[in-house]
C-alpha cells in the first residue's frame, strides 16, 4: 500500500510540475522571433519590429479551417475589452484566399490590436515545432516567452496570462 501512495504522489507530483513548465525545451530563454507575415492586401509586409515593446504580445498560428482555431478566435473576439492592452499576431501557412476569408468572416480589421497575415516562409511551425493548431505562445513587453499552448487555450487561462 505504501509503494502505491508513493507512485501516486509521485506522478501528481511530475503532473503538476507538466502543468506548469508550458515552454518547450527548445523555446525556452529565446526572444519573440523574427518573422515576416503577408497581410491581406496582399502587398504589405508585417516584420516582428513592427511591434510595441510596451505591450504583451500573443502570438497564434492557425488554419482558417480548424474548429478550433475557429472557436478561440470566436472567443478572444468576444472578450476583446480584456485584451486591449495586448497585441495579437495571428499567422497562417495556408493559402492566403483562405485567410483573407478567415480575416473577413471574423472582421479582423476591426480591432486595431490584431494583426492577420499569412506566414510564406514557413516560419512558425518550423520555429516553435507544434503539433496542433492553434498553437499560442505569450510574450511579456521585455520580448520573453511566458506561456506556450500547442493546442490552444481556454479564453479564461489566455486573459489570465496576458493581465499577470
Amino acid at each position: 500500500m505504501r509503494n502505491v501512495l508513493l507512485i501516486l504522489s509521485l506522478f501528481s507530483v511530475t503532473r503538476v510540475f507538466a502543468v506548469n513548465d508550458s515552454i518547450p525545451p527548445h523555446l525556452k530563454n529565446l526572444k519573440l522571433p523574427d518573422f515576416k507575415l503577408l497581410l491581406p492586401d496582399s502587398v504589405t509586409n508585417f516584420y516582428t519590429e513592427q511591434l510595441s515593446t510596451k505591450k504583451t504580445t500573443v502570438l497564434i498560428s492557425f488554419s482558417p479551417d480548424c474548429d478550433h482555431c475557429k472557436q478561440q478566435t470566436k472567443e478572444m473576439i468576444e472578450n476583446i475589452k480584456e485584451f486591449k492592452d495586448v497585441q495579437i499576431v495571428m499567422a497562417t501557412t495556408l493559402p492566403f484566399e483562405m485567410m483573407k476569408a478567415f480575416h473577413a468572416e471574423y472582421k479582423i480589421a476591426s480591432y486595431k490590436n490584431i494583426v492577420m497575415g499569412r506566414d510564406v516562409l514557413y516560419f512558425f511551425p518550423k520555429y516553435f515545432l507544434n503539433h496542433y493548431l492553434p498553437l499560442i505562445a505569450v510574450y511579456n513587453k521585455k520580448g520573453e516567452l511566458l506561456h506556450y499552448a500547442d493546442g490552444g487555450l481556454p479564453t479564461s487561462e489566455l486573459i489570465r496570462l496576458v493581465k499577470e
